[in-house]
């Protein structure tokens, strides 16, 4: 006798028994691929990280050394004496300890990719998409501290927002405004005239860069200047750039594209538009100044999920991270910010 094969309702979805999700398939998958997930909320910032320094097994506080003088070498005086000062400079890179505790409900998962047209038949079978969900809830941490990168100000008291978890660039830079060692005397704070806009842009970011003979700005540091540098903007800031030069220069016979990588006369001096950026807000500095801060080597950072104590029927997601950033030095060799008027006397005040 010939064994029929079972025929199914047409137009119903042929699900692999793979895509049952249950708590332990859930558990394991995390135990299986912690090492490669862990990295999730890197990828997720990348838009940002490929254009800083990476720093790794900072578990709450490390210090760095910055050590400063006046040497020199002059014509020959057998009597002559400097004062042989150094001063060391300390700061701390620090990272904040954050967690994440989500209850998920494998069933409603399970039916939402049931329901879905795209995943109907043969769409679903030998898909890991245990291993996708678990990638997906650590991807979107990592979105989350994408976008605060700039303005997150780190709150002991709020639990719930990655706002609230650590301190951003700006908050790190606020700091420094109203301690005194970031300002214009110390060349490396520049106070916007205006707010940027596509009439004026150019000549706002050329006069930040070269110098504004009209406000006594000197410019950025010629050291500074000689570096390979980054020059953080929001993205619609870099478009207003892009706009400006086009009005200013749309018939020189070397201008043949819209877009603008480098600040012009200075190819190395990278213009770097990002979303999660401030508008009004320019920083320059190299690579290696700009950090980010990570642990991920310790057992306190765990990402699992296991069984819901409140329902028998979700699972709990937990994840625990150290993060953290940092400038390696804010000397005006190394770093200088443009912020407007409003935010340099907010900084101040707090």
């Amino acid at each position: 006798m010939v064994q029929k094969t079972p025929i199914f309702n047409v137009g119903q979805p042929v699900v692999d028994p793979q895509t049952t999700f249950t708590p332990a398939s859930l558990s394991s998958a995390f135990q299986k691929y912690r090492t490669e997930l862990a990295t999730m909320p890197m990828y997720a910032m990348a838009k940002a990280m490929q254009h800083m320094d990476y720093r790794d097994g900072i578990r709450y506080k490390e210090h760095l050394h910055e050590m400063k003088g006046n040497f020199q070498m002059g014509n020959y005086d057998k009597y002559k004496k400097g004062s042989g000062a150094i001063e060391i400079a300390q700061r701390t890179l620090e990272t904040f300890f954050g967690n994440c505790i989500e209850p998920i409900d494998p069933n409603s998962i399970y039916q939402s990719l049931w329901g879905s047209d795209v995943t109907k038949g043969e769409g679903l079978k030998n898909v890991p998409w245990v291993k996708r969900i678990c990638a997906y809830i650590m991807a979107q941490l990592g979105e989350h501290m994408y976008n605060v990168m700039w303005t997150a100000k780190h709150d002991p008291e709020n639990t719930t927002e990655t706002a609230k978890w650590f301190n951003g660039y700006c908050t790190l830079e606020n700091i420094e405004i109203k301690a005194g060692t970031m300002s214009k005397e110390m060349g490396n704070l520049y106070q916007l005239p205006e707010n940027i806009t596509p009439d004026n842009a150019e000549d706002i970011i050329n006069d930040f860069f070269w110098g504004d003979v009209a406000s006594g700005w000197p410019g950025i540091h010629g050291k500074l200047r000689d570096q390979r540098v980054k020059v953080f903007m929001n993205d619609y800031t870099k478009h207003c750039y892009e706009v400006s030069y086009q009005k200013n220069h749309g018939s020189l016979p070397y201008n043949l594209q819209f877009d603008k990588a480098h600040i012009e006369g200075k190819d190395t001096a990278e213009l770097v538009g990002l979303g999660n950026v401030p508008k009004n807000y320019l920083s320059i500095t190299p690579k290696n100044n700009i950090l980010t801060l990570w642990n991920q080597r310790t057992a306190d950072e765990t990402f699992l999920v296991k069984e819901s104590k409140t329902s028998h029927y979700d699972v709990d997601f937990l994840a625990n991270m150290f993060y953290g950033e940092q400038y390696r030095f804010i000397n005006k060799e190394m770093l200088c910010v443009a912020r407007t008027s409003a935010e340099i006397a907010a900084a101040k005040a707090e």
